[in-house]
């Protein structure tokens, strides 16, 4: 009994090794591209690295001209958010994941630094409100009246259609680990 107990053990640590290693490549190979690098902000939520043109997916951040009021003043906070996602870029090599391009030849991408996940830095701060993704960040940054939710501001997809802009995209949500296990599982 003693060698067939663990026979079985060793078979179920080996599935569960296995099973490890599919989610793994599935979870990181099915992202697309990977570019790593430093980049430069255009504006509160698109940055280039190299010949890329990359726009952080699951955030809109306020249009470059575009103006919000607080505390009674006009606050430019598209300029806000572009001098923001600046200074988080400066802070060294940014990696950005791709997930596909939008209808702009533009990568939608999760960009990171060594100070964490761009698009969670710049919603969680009140400088861009969640399209697609960062929900929780949004409702911490509401609730601490930061940024954006400080100030009176049209959200920016609305800001674009009031001023003539072309619109953008809602970027889907992404799903979570648990999604793509049940993927890779076949549990779907």
């Amino acid at each position: 009994m003693g060698l067939s107990r663990r026979a079985r053990d060793a078979g179920v640590a080996i599935a569960i090794l296995a099973l490890t290693g599919l989610v793994v490549l599935r979870v990181s190979g099915g992202q697309g591209e990977a570019v790593t690098g430093i980049a430069r902000a255009v504006d509160g939520d698109t940055l280039t690295l190299g010949r890329h043109r990359i726009r952080l997916v699951g955030i809109d951040a306020p249009e470059l001209a575009q103006t919000c009021r607080r505390d009674g003043a006009e606050w430019r906070c598209g300029a806000a958010a572009r001098g923001r996602l600046g200074e988080l870029l400066r802070a060294g090599p940014v990696t950005c994941e791709a997930r596909r391009n939008d209808r702009y030849g533009r990568m939608l991408a999760r960009c990171t630094t060594a100070g964490g996940d761009l698009g969670a830095r710049l919603v969680r701060e009140g400088l861009a409100v969640a399209y697609g993704g960062y929900e929780e960040e949004e409702a911490l940054a509401q609730a601490e009246r930061g940024g954006l939710w400080g100030a009176e501001f049209e959200r920016p997809q609305d800001w674009r259609r009031l001023t003539g802009r072309p619109s953008e995209e809602r970027h889907p949500a992404e799903p979570g680990v648990l999604d793509r296990m049940r993927g890779v599982l076949g549990l779907e």
